[in-house]
């Protein structure tokens, strides 16, 4: 505790006297020992020595040592891609400083990204590995990671580009804090959300752990009406002075589901009585728990017959896979695994079935996605009795960083998960997801939807609403322009969303496509998060004027190429004819 005491008044003290664009080495060696200190003393007190090689790099453009230690330490905390500021720098001095550059400069334009800048570096990095094949030295890495990360980029170019199905915001401050907040889990009706937080404020424990964050407690927040309470410690019957993680609440959020360190890792439970207080966790009865090995995360049926979770334990196909598991006669059964169209040779975690008993959502390395655990979905064919292939939620649900525990709601139109975001407030924060459009769909299916409405589909031989029609599919998209870092829309372009809303309702085989923009301030994954909501603010509106989200499609593109800044900052909506969409 006196270490992080007395480091954090050290940095204070040098961020007040630091003198921006002065450069002098001398003040960059005095950081740069203190650096070292910090990170040989407590090497997992990262961000603390963070803070200090940044501020002997700023001292020092030239101290290629403290550039380098810099991008490192970025690259293994938050906000990732600002390690590119630094890698850059140390090519430009040293190129030869590492022989792994152009792969660390590589991994920060993708947690970025900027895909193709990352691919750019990945492919220079791999040539080199080719032209050096008996390097043997402490910085090389391998060239399965390398290839790991070019597949990775490809695949995430392809998935960006699809239009979003999701929009995705903060649940605010009476949740999460500038302290990790992760793993949420609610009850059936999102009145109640647990969580667990490494926070200081309320901690069982008052002091830090190894990585200078406080240890793992779990907490409790209520919603009234669309407000959550502030969050506080769910009390000392559940939480330790050492680390206590939640799994899954029960929907009727009477038994909570805990993670253990007894056994290498083992699931808990936890029951709430009518005074609202929870027993001592006892661990889960039957063969879920195994010895030697770690079972991470759980998801158990509303009936209580069946449960899924995570486990890696032998006979799996890779590290952490999906097991499945039915009780009989009160007593679990041999646990079974989900097989090989859910489970990879990496890591799966983080299971649960939506209330249609035949989906799944589930966290995964080995499947398709950006890079770490992203969140697919599967659904299960009744006719061939296997599961389907899994498909990405992709951005902006999915990011480079870890996306995992994925708590879709009983309705299926939100969720919630954790997520390191540029707008967060601090590491991890908890986040709702809500499903919106989606043009994905065929035209044929979506045709057949449409016809099922109450209003009369237009035809053919209604030749004036016929070129009424083509005229306005034929006129250029409407431009909706926005303030700078804003997604509100401006009350000037309220009477033509309007007038447009009007037209659609009653039209019933025209859509509305949105496409949104930022200008070129901030960094790319800035922008392409403020585009993607101001494209969902969009969409939102002609909700809220009634327009179905399954007519409508929203995407945000990040910086718009070319474009003059004040005009850039702007989302494109434009009038679809139905069905002419096809697959």
């Amino acid at each position: 505790m006196s270490l992080r005491i007395n480091f954090l008044f050290y940095l204070f003290s040098i961020l007040f006297s630091f003198k921006a664009f002065a450069q002098d080495p001398e003040l960059s060696k005095i950081y740069m020992e203190q650096a070292d200190q910090v990170y040989a003393e407590a090497k997992d007190a990262i961000e603390i020595a963070k803070d200090i090689y940044i501020q002997a790099a700023e001292a020092d453009t030239m101290n290629v040592r403290a550039n380098y230690m810099a991008g490192v330490l970025y690259l293994e905390t938050v906000n990732r891609d600002y390690s590119t500021k630094y890698f850059e720098r140390v090519k430009r001095l040293d190129p030869k400083y590492r022989f792994n550059i152009d792969y660390l400069l590589g991994r920060g334009y993708q947690y970025g990204l900027e895909f193709e800048t990352a691919l750019k570096y990945f492919n220079a990095y791999k040539n080199r590995l080719i032209a050096n094949k008996s390097y043997r030295g402490a910085d090389k890495t391998s060239v399965y990671d390398v290839n790991d990360r070019i597949e990775e980029c490809q695949n995430a170019k392809e998935i960006i580009g699809m239009p979003s199905s999701y929009t995705i915001e903060n649940v605010g401050e009476d949740v999460n804090s500038t302290w990790p907040d992760y793993a949420p889990v609610l009850n059936e009706d999102e009145t109640v959300m647990i969580f667990t937080s490494r926070r200081q404020e309320g901690n069982t424990n008052e002091n830090v752990d190894k990585d200078n964050f406080y240890f793992e407690d779990i907490y409790i927040s209520k919603r009234k009406g669309v407000t959550w309470s502030k969050s506080v410690n769910i009390g000392q019957n559940i939480n330790t002075p050492y680390h206590d993680s939640n799994l899954f609440l029960s929907s009727d959020g009477k038994t909570l589901y805990i993670y253990s360190d007894e056994g290498n890792g083992d699931i808990y439970y936890s029951k709430e009585n009518e005074k609202e207080e929870w027993s001592k966790p006892v661990p889960l009865e039957g063969r879920i728990n195994s010895q030697g090995f770690a079972e991470q995360s759980i998801w158990v049926s509303e009936d209580g017959e069946f449960m899924m979770f995570a486990s890696n334990r032998p006979g799996g196909y890779g590290g952490f896979d999906i097991y499945g598991c039915y009780k009989e006669e009160g007593q679990w059964k041999r646990p079974f695994n989900m097989g090989p169209e859910i489970n990879t040779k990496q890591d799966e975690d983080g299971p649960y079935m939506a209330k249609d008993g035949v989906t799944i959502y589930f966290s995964s390395k080995g499947h398709k996605g950006f890079g770490g655990f992203d969140v697919f979905t599967t659904k299960y064919n009744t006719k061939s009795e296997k599961w389907g292939k899994p498909e990405n939620l992709g951005y902006p649900v999915n990011t480079v960083d870890d996306e995992v525990y994925f708590h879709p709601t009983s309705d299926g139109e939100r969720g919630y998960l954790a997520s390191v975001r540029e707008e967060g407030l601090g590491f991890t924060d908890i986040y709702m997801v809500k499903h919106v459009g989606d043009l994905g769909i065929t035209a044929r299916d979506r045709i057949a939807k449409l016809k099922k409405t109450e209003n009369e589909f237009v035809t053919d031989d209604e030749l004036a609403t016929k070129k009424l029609i083509d005229s306005v599919l034929n006129i250029s998209a409407y431009q909706v322009y926005f303030e700078v870092n804003s997604t509100d829309i401006l009350e000037r372009h309220e009477p033509k969303l309007n007038d447009m809303a009007k037209f659609i309702k009653a039209h019933n085989n025209l859509g509305i496509q949105i496409s949104a923009f930022a200008s070129s301030d901030g960094n790319p994954r800035y922008n392409y998060e403020l585009s993607n909501k101001r494209a969902q603010s969009v969409l939102e509106y002609f909700i809220e004027q009634g327009i179905e989200s399954d007519r409508m499609a929203a995407r945000g593109f990040g910086v718009l190429t070319g474009g003059i800044e004040d005009k850039s900052r702007k989302a494109e909506v434009k009038i679809l004819d139905l069905s002419k969409f096809d697959n």
